[in-house]
């Protein structure tokens, strides 16, 4: 009778299995032909025809991807991205503290996170912008007091 062979043999095979096929399918993917793009596509990414052939697969997608999207959606990636390489360095950097922060938090926390921003939204320009100015001179008692006004007024977020 046979025995199996041992367990950590069997998930080295398994492994190298795995990591066999994962190389053949991604060489049979292979990148992406100048000519197998849309004319449109080809039309935004006009700049990288020369060198779209030496690009490597995962930038050749992500540029199609780019392709892909409306005008005015890239126009407005590529004015917030203007607007982000504007900022002092000093800035950018406390905002990408604060985004890892937001990444870190546990789901029910970002949500109403998400529900508190759509809620500031949904206020009149005027409101949100003296809420963007002065929430931060703000101490606890002025911020649930203010928040209260509002409440009067347009009723709760939907915290």
């Amino acid at each position: 009778m046979n025995t199996p062979p041992p367990l950590w043999l069997r998930l080295l095979r398994l492994s190298f299995g795995l990591l066999m096929y994962s190389l053949v399918t991604s060489s049979w993917a292979g990148s992406l032909s100048w000519e197998s793009l849309s004319t449109q596509e080809r039309k935004v990414l006009q700049e990288y025809q020369t060198q779209w052939s030496k690009l490597p697969t995962d930038k050749q997608s992500a540029l199609k991807r780019w392709a892909a999207l409306p005008e005015s959606q890239r126009a407005q990636i590529r004015s917030q991205y203007t607007q982000w390489n504007n900022l002092p360095l000093t800035r950018r950097i406390a905002l990408q503290r604060k985004l890892d922060h937001y990444r870190s938090l546990p789901t029910d926390k970002r949500e109403k996170i998400k529900k508190w921003q759509g809620w500031i939204k949904g206020l009149p320009m005027l409101e949100q912008q003296k809420l963007r100015q002065q929430w931060s001179d703000m101490n606890a008692a002025e911020r649930r007091k203010y928040i209260q006004e509002l409440t009067k007024k347009y009723g709760s977020p939907p915290l």
